[in-house]
């Protein structure tokens, strides 16, 4: 047998080793070398073909060998070196990028399947990334949105009133200006358009409005200080870009033209960008016009006595702006809150009684408008945490693969250390190939993710469904997010394997062999990471189930009125002004034309329509009672109570029979119930429960503004109905007749004989005929809106149960992965199981037995997880807890089932096992 040691030492001469390590190198290296030199000759090559093969191979490792120069300790001080390896940094990495992409298409196989659970992963976090980028991250199209605060009068949510507004404005210190805007619905007719008109939303805004957000018109000019001066004067409107091109063909002599808007007409002076859509992100608004036009835009309403409420510009109490300042330069927002704070008490020394407990609260506007994130981070939190434990299975499987195969490169590995590569250097290798894999399923993840965000835009949820409209995009900050998600998931999965593949027990692994401490072990790290997969994906799935239990309950919740063949359109007469007098004819117009239609068996008109997220609240004292639930206290001009409260809504005759909510005692409301009769009113049931302690509420007389109110006597007591939301506990109801109390916005109900959808144009029509000018819109069946109220927890069991089974899909692949691994180096052990008398039966159970072992330490984990993370979903779910029996009882039964499926063909691999073979083999 050949010399090998004198060879290799004049190879490694140049590198100037110290002699204790090059003798071990020599040593390691000369073995390594005789054993492969014995199996060639014992193949049959002659003695020259296997010397030449031999020293080929020791050849094909200098290529390792100048990584030396650079990572040896006593070179690395030396100028030169460093200078050659600061040179070589580059070279370095594309000689790593290079070698990387080779080996990813060396084995296809890995790489197809390491890659698509990275784009599963990475392509739902980027989806939902987007979804909180569109409704919680992104900023307002403004000038220096970061030095710009919402202030509102009270806790965030509440807004001012506009003589509250108008002192902020004129004598605080810390805004070089201040806003205040309030929403609007308008009619609008335009000069090509005769047959009917169009609803638009809108803003009714301050004169400096524009100026302070730094927002310039892209047509035309923008509402000014000037045009906000006296009430009426400035019939003036600024348009949506949207407006613009889409209902007004989008005109280049659009400046100057008349729109008529609430029937009144108004100059258009200008047209904004068509990236501002107001200040509010997820509001869109079409219209913008002056403060002082609110006679117009946004008349006086009839409260629930009937009376008109005063000038919205001059009463106090009613509280319907919205704010932001721009802070002056050199003020930070905690000086701004100060500054603000100071004030209130001014004010309240001022004013004790009217502006007792005043205080302002402000919230940056990049964070987003308070109100809606209460509404719209819990839902994030859950959908980031839910897509967070998807990509952290995916990168479980991703780190086995990655052990699997540095096992199967062990003697690659082992001859690189050899011949006196640092293991640092191996570790960069192997942790730039992870990074390679990374990016490469970052960049499938972000076509899946662009894919689904498609769907999302051509599938919008139902009006009314979510508090904003999300403006799905994959913008700069979403690629951003899915490049640092893609580099931090490489190094999470990429950097554990590499470290172990690095640190090879060097004379067996030249030998192709195991040591001792290699062999399976029960709790090995590929096992950890399955265990902690199955864990992962049984929450994952028990949320999902969770999520469809939610649903089918949902689903089989009792409304309280009968949502069949009912058809509800919104009449929204405050914009056409009417006087009550005009309104009350219309509305009884309406209900005679409409129900004497062949398909329509009965129509009504109410304020709010059941399910619609409005409902309107009302202080309640009932006559002859004392105590803490009917004492009233002052705020701001109005009462309220500390406890007591009500729902309200105002119905027309026929309500009842047309909803098909049912009379329980009593009478329904009558003809002769008019304004100048006693007032009437109708209670639930839950009235009785809550504020008569079951007592029947017959004859009871109640009022709803205070001691001083008018008193309404109970005639009747209904069944009780879902008023909000489905999943809403039964609330106290009481119901006014239109005919005592007018309303200038309702819903118009009705119950028809066939299907709804068919009768609607019939209703339009008949509307139309009676006020062309009022526009029609949004009219759609009731089980629309009971649908609607149901999205999210619709989207939810789909978007957690489509995750939770790619959880349970990735789970498998990962048990399926270790099984096939354990079997491959349990060979020999099978082997000689099957040489001493096992049967096959026996070896396919101890693999499904070592399987069922992980699994069942997965479930246990999972479901004490579970047990711990589910209470945080009790706000989503209708009619079960966060402990369902039947949820924690069949998804682990169902998971084993799944994992008895991973680990059937590994088994059936393992029992086929040939006893000669393997040991041949070793």
């Amino acid at each position: 047998m050949p010399d090998w040691k004198q060879e290799i030492r004049r190879r490694l001469a140049g590198l100037k080793l110290e002699a204790t390590r090059e003798a071990e190198i020599v040593e390691e290296l000369s073995q390594h070398l005789d054993d492969g030199y014995a199996e060639l000759r014992a193949s049959g090559k002659s003695e020259e073909e296997a010397t030449r093969t031999v020293l080929a191979e020791l050849s094909n490792s200098e290529v390792l060998a100048r990584e030396l120069r650079c990572v040896e300790g006593r070179l690395m001080h030396e100028p030169s070196v460093l200078g050659a390896r600061r040179k070589n940094m580059a070279g370095d990495l594309l000689t790593d990028l290079r070698y990387g992409f080779r080996m990813l298409v060396k084995n296809p196989g890995f790489t197809f399947i390491a890659v698509m659970s990275l784009a599963l992963g990475i392509g739902a976090n980027t989806a939902i990334f987007s979804l909180v980028n569109a409704t919680l991250l992104r900023q307002l199209p403004v000038a220096s949105p970061e030095r710009l605060l919402y202030v509102y009068d009270g806790n965030p949510g509440a807004v001012f009133s506009y003589p509250a507004y108008s002192e902020l404005r004129d004598q605080n210190q810390a805004f070089d200006g201040l806003i205040a805007w309030g929403g609007i619905s308008a009619s609008l007719n335009s000069d090509e358009q005769s047959e009917g008109a169009d609803l638009v939303t809108g803003a009714i805004v301050t004169g400096n409005f524009f100026e302070t957000l730094g927002v310039r018109a892209a047509l035309g000019r923008v509402i000014t200080p000037d045009d906000d001066q006296t009430p009426g004067a400035h019939p003036v409107t600024v348009i949506s870009h949207g407006l613009w091109q889409s209902r007004l063909g989008g005109k280049a002599d659009i400046i100057g033209r008349e729109l008529v808007l609430n029937g009144q007409r108004f100059t258009v002076i200008g047209v904004v960008p068509p990236e501002f859509q107001g200040a509010q992100m997820g509001v869109n608004r079409d219209i913008y016009v002056p403060m002082m036009m609110q006679a117009v835009m946004r008349p006086p309403r009839s409260g629930y006595s009937g009376e008109m409420n005063p000038d919205l510009l001059k009463v106090r109490t009613n509280r319907w702006l919205y704010s932001i300042g721009r802070l002056k330069p050199g003020l930070t927002s905690e000086q701004a809150q100060a500054e603000l704070t100071v004030f209130a008490r001014q004010q309240e020394q001022a004013n004790p009684e009217r502006d007792r407990d005043k205080k302002f609260t402000t919230s940056p506007v990049s964070l987003g408008d308070p109100g809606e994130r209460v509404q719209m981070i819990p839902v994030a939190r859950l959908l980031l945490s839910i897509v967070g434990a998807v990509l952290l299975i995916a990168c479980a499987n991703v780190a086995n693969l990655l052990l699997a195969r540095a096992s199967a490169r062990r003697k690659e590995i082992a001859v690189r250390l050899a011949i006196g590569a640092s293991r640092g250097r191996l570790i960069r290798q192997l942790l730039t190939e992870s990074l390679l894999l990374a990016f490469v399923g970052g960049v499938a993840g972000l076509l899946l993710a662009w894919l689904t965000v498609d769907l999302l835009k051509a599938s919008p949820p139902p009006p009314g469904a979510l508090p904003v409209t999300p403006d799905f995009a994959i913008d700069l900050r979403v690629l951003l997010f899915t490049l640092g998600l893609s580099l931090l998931t490489g190094i999470i999965f990429g950097l554990a394997p590499a470290v172990r593949a690095a640190r090879p027990d060097l004379v067996p692994a030249l030998k192709d062999q195991f040591s001792p401490d290699q062999h399976v072990r029960r709790f090995s790290a590929r096992n950890l990471l399955v265990v902690g997969q199955v864990a992962l994906s049984l929450v994952l799935l028990i949320a999902a189930g969770l999520f469809l239990r939610s649903l089918k309950q949902a689903q089989t919740i009792d409304p309280g009125f009968d949502a069949q063949k009912l058809l509800t359109a919104p009449l929204n007469i405050n914009l056409l002004r009417y006087t009550k007098p005009q309104g009350r004819d219309f509305y009884q117009r309406v209900v005679e034309s409409v129900g004497a239609v062949s398909s329509v068996e009965s129509a009504s008109v109410a304020r709010n329509l059941p399910l619609s997220g409005r409902t309107s609240v009302s202080s309640l004292l009932i006559e002859g009672r004392s105590g803490p639930d009917n004492q009233f206290r002052s705020e701001g001009g109005g009462f309220t109570t500390d406890d007591n409260s009500i729902s309200t809504n105002t119905v027309s005759l026929d309500y009842f029979e047309t909803m098909g909510i049912r009379l329980l005692r009593g009478r329904l409301f009558e003809s002769q119930d008019t304004e100048d009769k006693p007032r009437v009113v109708i209670v639930n049931e839950a009235f009785e429960r809550r504020h008569l302690g079951g007592q029947d509420a017959m004859g009871k007389r109640l009022t709803l503004g205070g001691p001083k109110g008018p008193w309404h006597e109970v005639t009747g007591v209904v069944r009780d109905s879902k008023y909000v939301t489905l999943g809403e506990t039964p609330t106290p109801m009481a119901y006014l007749p239109l005919q005592q109390n007018h309303e200038t916005g309702v819903t118009l109900l009705v119950r028809t004989a066939g299907d709804p959808p068919s009768v609607a144009a019939a209703v339009r029509q008949e509307v139309q005929s009676l006020e062309k000018n009022l526009p029609i819109t949004a009219i759609r069946p009731m089980n629309e809106l009971v649908g609607a109220s149901l999205y999210a927890a619709r989207m939810g069991a789909i978007v957690v149960g489509v995750f939770g089974a790619l959880a349970l899909l990735l789970a498998a692949v990962g048990l399926y992965g270790v099984m096939s691994f354990s079997v491959s180096r349990r060979t020999r052990e099978f082997g000689i199981r099957v040489a001493l008398g096992a049967q096959s039966s026996d070896v396919f159970r101890l693999v499904i037995r070592d399987g069922v072992v992980l699994v069942a330490a997965g479930i246990a984990l999972g479901l004490s997880a579970a047990a711990m993370l589910t209470r945080f979903l009790t706000s989503f779910l209708y009619g079960i807890g966060a402990i369902d029996t039947l949820t924690f009882t069949s998804i682990p039964v169902v998971l084993i089932f799944v994992a008895l499926a991973a680990c059937y063909v590994p088994a059936r691999r393992a029992m086929r096992t040939d006893p000669m073979l393997a040991l041949r083999n070793e």
